[in-house]
């Protein structure tokens, strides 16, 4: 027998044990799914050094609602990484999706599969506990450590007497093993204000060179990583550690199978990650802030030459980065960049095409020369610290050391980020490439209107090409919506994918006709806002029973708002808008008044559209206010939008449509939820059924039974 047939065999042996255990019933997809996983990541070819050598990584499977996908990607790949000796790394989009892998799937899997691995959780290191810190906050008794300040953007954080008595209990949980660092599971919630102070990033971190080393909740957890062939993850993280050149933080991605579940959320993180953002004042109380912090490092370092000369070095840096700073704060000091009203918080400008007038790409290229010189003597200052730490050099007591080796690794972090913004708009696109997305946002403070400078990639094909897809060993992109209008092609385009890769499309195993979509008499086409607002009130009025358990789904804040003012103080007592408090404590509520035998009606926007789960009873009526279609004046839809239409193509057609079909598609999902779920979706969209793309929309969707007025 050969290995493949021999894992192939361990895969369907897995299978079988897990449905008798769990007393599940086989399901035709779930079947397909698991064979065409298994088939990709077995037909992949190696090295000698078990590298990947062909050029396609990914396979790319559509599991529609109740295939079990969850269960079939883990019976596939955790015999198939083991057998390959590769990690497994399973990445989510969402926290709820990440606990009931952690917490639900992978114990179930373990304990009644008869297979023996071991899986972690994976958190970014700010999700933990600094104990250096911690320990620094509570010695000072009243602020940090000054050096700290360097990157906190305070000169000093004064401690409260609540701030106080919560670290005090800190040190006394984590010393006596009552608290593991871990940010989630402390006994409540934590504020950002106190959980800043404490924590770090991996430029503040001082690894092995820290006095608290061995105490660290974050290395703690990572020693788990190392010994687990299961990660459990989110995308943001595998993006940072990818940012990072990869094994930073997970495996190397040449030695792992990657599995994105919600995985149509990918290129967008990926677009999030690598945009680069910066205030003017911001960046200006920055520099100050730094050089302020050299003074008094000077005055502290006894160690003679280099660190005195970097450090003048550092201060000249910034004496000339201020004064460019003005030079660039003049030249966007133009009407035509300037906001119209002063009084409003607004993307004012976005450079058409990304491009930027041949004087702003000088001063950027100029900023970005003396920023890199900047980022160059900060990273000597910390070797300079690392090494008085390691002993190899005298100038400060080692504790004293240890805070500034923290401090100039996060400012080198800061200056480099800084680079990033300036390199972005010094360079020009290349003719055959989609350009950046380049913009200039006015913020309203009481003191002054602020400038943000910004720039993202509109496409996330490159980034994960060069990032992701050239390096890893195999990743699988699953989720309930990865088509749009019935195709792969966008995925493909926008995720850099091979178009070669294993593509399956499973469709949920419900029964979607005893269920029905209805377009009602009253629906109309939307037109001006207060016009659109009393038809929809007209609309809902109609189609709501009071006694059912609805979610009215919106696609503006502003007329979510405007109809419930409008709809009536009846309807008003049964409505539970979104934004009136956590999006769990509205579910809650919810859930409670069904559970009371009362009616009950969910106003929400995109975030309730998406990854909520309300079985049965809980939601028997969707309602669709309007179809979800991109809003046209964000800058990087926007940009994307622009050169769509630029390279000869129609960005409605090929982008604002198929978006609304995986929309609309994800926000009728939250109809049916199990296999005897039942019930019905209205849309008050007329576009639905008056317009051609309306027709594409309807057929993409599930085969509910329709009813059209």
């Amino acid at each position: 027998m050969s290995d493949a047939a021999a894992v192939k065999q361990d895969i369907q042996q897995l299978y079988r044990q897990l449905i008798k255990q769990l007393q599940l019933t086989p399901r035709w997809g779930q079947k397909q799914m698991i064979a065409t996983v298994a088939n990709h990541f077995l037909g992949i070819k190696s090295d000698v050094e078990g590298h990947r050598s062909d050029d396609n990584p990914a396979c790319l499977v559509e599991a529609g609602t109740g295939t079990g996908k969850t269960l079939a990607y883990m019976v596939a790949c955790l015999p198939i990484a083991q057998a390959l000796e590769k990690k497994l790394v399973i990445s989510t989009a969402t926290i709820a999706l990440q606990e009931q892998i952690i917490h639900k799937d992978l114990p179930a899997l373990k304990k009644h599969g008869g297979y023996d691995f071991d899986f972690q959780l994976a958190k970014g290191r700010r999700r933990y506990l600094c104990v250096s810190r911690l320990d620094q906050a509570l010695s000072q008794n009243a602020s940090l450590d000054p050096t700290q300040a360097l990157f906190e953007d305070e000169l000093a954080l004064k401690l409260d007497v609540t701030q106080q008595a919560l670290y005090k209990d800190m040190v006394v949980r984590l010393g006596s093993d009552q608290w593991d660092g871990d940010r989630d599971t402390w006994k409540e919630p934590l504020s950002e204000d106190h959980w800043r102070p404490i924590t770090t990033d991996h430029k503040g971190c001082t690894n092995r060179r820290c006095s608290h080393f061995s105490q660290c909740p974050f290395f703690k957890a990572r020693d788990g990583l190392e010994q687990a062939d299961c990660i459990v993850t989110n995308h943001d993280l595998v993006l940072a550690d990818l940012s990072l050149g990869g094994g930073a933080i997970l495996p190397v991605p040449e030695d792992t199978i990657y599995i994105f579940d919600e995985g149509h959320h990918l290129a967008d993180k990926t677009l999030k990650q690598f945009t680069h953002q910066q205030g003017i004042r911001q960046l200006n109380r920055w520099y100050g802030q730094t050089r302020s912090g050299l003074k008094k490092f000077i005055k502290e370092w006894q160690g003679g030459g280099r660190g005195a000369q970097i450090s003048d070095q550092v201060q000249d840096h910034i004496q000339g980065l201020e004064q460019q700073l003005i030079g660039l704060e003049q030249f966007l000091d133009q009407p035509s960049f300037s906001p119209q009203d002063s009084y409003q918080q607004q993307e004012n400008y976005r450079f058409p095409q990304g491009v930027v007038p041949s004087e702003l790409v000088q001063i950027s290229h100029d900023l970005g020369l003396s920023t890199a010189r900047l980022a160059r003597d900060l990273s000597a200052l910390h070797e300079l610290m690392d090494d008085v730490v390691k002993g190899d050099q005298n100038g400060l007591p080692k504790e004293q050391a240890e805070s500034y080796l923290a401090a100039f690794g996060v400012l080198q972090q800061n200056a480099e980020q800084q680079l990033g913004l300036w390199q972005a708009y010094a360079t020009v696109d290349q003719a055959n490439e989609a350009p950046m997305a380049r913009w200039l946002q006015h913020w309203q403070t009481p003191e002054r209107v602020d400038l943000e400078i910004s720039a993202s990639p509109i496409m996330a094909a490159k980034l994960l090409q060069e990032n992701l897809w050239q390096r890893c060993y195999g990743a699988l992109l699953t989720s309930a919506t990865l088509t749009a209008l019935g195709s792969f092609d966008g995925l493909i385009t926008h995720s850099g994918l091979n178009p070669r890769s294993a593509m399956l499309a499973v469709a949920s195993p419900f029964d979607f006709s005893k269920s029905h979509i209805s377009v009602p008499r009253e629906a109309v086409e939307p037109g001006p806002e207060t016009v659109f607002v009393e038809h929809l009130i007209i609309g809902l009025k109609a189609q709501l029973k009071s006694a059912e358990a609805s979610l009215v789904l919106f696609t503006s804040r502003r007329v979510m708002q405007l109809v419930f003012e409008g709809i009536g103080d009846d309807w008003q007592d049964l409505i539970l808008q979104q934004g009136e408090s956590s999006k769990q404590r509205l579910l809650d509520q919810h859930k409670q008044r069904i559970d009371d035998g009362e009616g009950s009606v969910l106003f929400g926007l995109a975030s309730f559209a998406e990854g909520i789960d309300l079985p049965g009873h809980y939601l028997t009526h969707v309602v669709i206010t309007r179809l979800p279609f991109t809003v046209p004046d964000r800058p990087v839809p926007s940009a994307l939008a622009e050169w769509i239409e630029k390279s000869g193509g129609n960005s409605f057609i090929q982008l604002s449509v198929p978006e609304a079909s995986v929309r609309l598609v994800q926000a009728t999902g939250r109809l049916l939820r199990k296999e005897d779920d039942k019930g019905r979706i209205t849309i008050l969209d007329k576009r639905i059924v008056s317009k051609r793309y309306g027709q594409q929309l309807l057929q993409a969707l599930p085969p509910y039974e329709r009813r059209f007025a």
